[in-house]
């Protein structure tokens, strides 16, 4: 405690004297002050007082006055007041703790008393002590978020910059993509691939869980796929040559699902497959129907062969391939969007632009989930054939 420095206001000259005496043979430094009106006024001098001790009566300004106008101010309100009064009415102290006093003590007056104010003032030191500690701490923690938040926007421009837009039609049909991360950074990852014949394939992945690391692995997924969209001729031979290539990057308890089609530019025909992967919905002049996945995980070396199917798009005909986060995203009463809902609602919109559709889908999730937002990255493609 050698070196502290320490205020001590008291109108009382005697026991300014005594006081001031005992502290500094203790090895504080002290500075003295008649009253609160000097008192505050040295406080705010630097290098500022590590404590203030001050008597409760004082002509002009009071111990409770000069407590409050420390508490007051931002660069004295840290410091910790010791008030000493020789009343003992509860009131006065409840008055004193009230005006911003951290500790309340009669004036001493014998050996005893002297060592408790000691003790009571190396107390306070020590909670002070704790406080710059915890301090510091929240502050190395607030630098640190800083870095962390700039690093994870920086990361999420990046990612952005990576997600392709759709392709410009080469026949028949027109695409568009929205993709809405929970977080800073997603694991939802879709990918357009120009092959022979005027022919499009689109993948859609989503890597369990969201934020760094499921970004990191969903990238993998995209770099992993686009070899093998040129090597494989059926959707599900590409899904299940993913999962063997992804089992090797992906770590324990990490997987992911997908969907794949490969569509005709010039036909709108549709040959697809899906591992774990919500059903696509396509709706149209004849209504919904869906386009459903095999069971399953990607990315665990399980997936032996991946059976596919075929569909066409017909003339006013749209197809919504989408991730989990879509249809689970909650209300505040804990209800999911729903298939059913989004079904609904993108056969209401289906001869739509393909853009619109997207805004649509986000106005419903955005109303259904108020105040809050969805839990989960949430992906849409919407691939059209428009009416002749």
């Amino acid at each position: 405690m050698a070196g502290r420095r320490i205020l001590l206001v008291e109108d009382s000259s005697t026991m300014r004297r005594m006081l001031s005496t005992l502290l500094k043979e203790e090895g504080y430094e002290v500075a003295t002050a008649n009253d609160g009106v000097e008192g505050l006024e040295l406080a705010h001098n630097e290098p500022h007082p590590d404590l203030v001790l001050t008597d409760f009566e004082m002509p002009e300004l009071d111990g409770p006055g000069l407590c409050r106008g420390m508490k007051e101010d931002v660069r004295l309100r840290a410091i910790p007041v010791l008030m000493l009064t020789t009343l003992s009415d509860t009131r006065d102290k409840i008055r004193g703790l009230d005006a911003g006093a951290d500790d309340y003590i009669e004036k001493p007056k014998s050996p005893d008393a002297v060592q408790e104010l000691f003790a009571r003032i190396r107390a306070q030191f020590r909670i002070a002590d704790l406080r710059r500690e915890l301090s510091e701490r929240n502050r190395q923690l607030e630098s640190a978020q800083k870095k962390l938040n700039f690093e994870l926007d920086l990361a999420r421009k990046v990612q952005f910059a990576l997600m392709p837009r759709p392709p410009k039609p080469r026949g028949v049909l027109r695409a568009a993509v929205r993709y809405t991360p929970a977080n800073q950074l997603g694991g939802d990852v879709y990918d357009f691939y120009r092959l022979e014949n005027s022919r499009l394939g689109i993948l859609v992945a989503d890597v369990s869980g969201h934020g760094v690391n499921s970004a990191m692995l969903s990238g993998m997924v995209k770099a992993l796929a686009a070899p093998l969209s040129l090597a494989v001729l059926e959707p599900g031979e590409l899904l299940a040559g993913l999962d063997v290539a992804a089992e090797q990057f992906f770590p324990e308890g990490y997987f992911c699902t997908g969907f794949y089609l490969i569509a005709d530019e010039e036909t709108g025909l549709v040959r697809y497959a899906g591992v774990g992967h919500p059903p696509a919905i396509i709706v149209g002049p004849k209504g919904p129907r869906v386009l459903q996945s095999n069971p399953g995980m990607l990315g665990i070396g399980m997936v032996d062969g991946t059976a596919g199917s075929v569909d066409r798009l017909e003339p006013g005909e749209s197809m919504v391939i989408y991730t989990d986060g879509l249809t689970d995203a909650m209300d505040p009463g804990d209800v999911i969007f729903g298939e059913e809902r989004l079904k609904t609602l993108l056969q209401s919109h289906f001869g739509a632009d393909p853009l619109e559709i997207l805004n649509q889908v986000d106005l419903a999730v955005n109303s259904h989930t108020a105040p809050g937002r969805a839990a989960d990255d949430i992906n849409i493609i919407v691939l059209q054939r428009p009416a002749d």
